[in-house]
């Protein structure tokens, strides 16, 4: 499924689930950002999206199933950002 910004936008805020292995990680949707020259691209515009989860453990980037109860299961790129006041931040680029 391709993705687009309205999508994740309208999830702001929410609760997402990260699988690996036998274990489930809980993440939230924080931020849903425009790409700043994806206008130059067309129809098909960037966007990025940034997680945050748990402190500890702090996960590797690579990809990830993820699951959303509106937008079902995805296997996403996740690279560890930073931690914030309130957990580790993750982030998601769709170009």
């Amino acid at each position: 499924m391709q993705y687009r910004f309205d999508d994740f936008n309208s999830c702001l805020d929410q609760p997402f689930n990260l699988e690996l292995d036998s274990s489930t990680y809980p993440l939230k949707l924080i931020s849903v950002d425009k790409h700043p020259d994806s206008a130059a691209m067309g129809d098909h515009k960037a966007f990025s999206v940034v997680f945050r989860g748990e402190s500890t453990p702090v996960l590797e980037q690579q990809i990830y199933r993820i699951k959303h109860d509106k937008l079902g299961d995805m296997e996403l790129f996740i690279v560890p950002i930073g931690p914030d006041e309130e957990g580790m931040c993750y982030e998601a680029v769709f170009s």
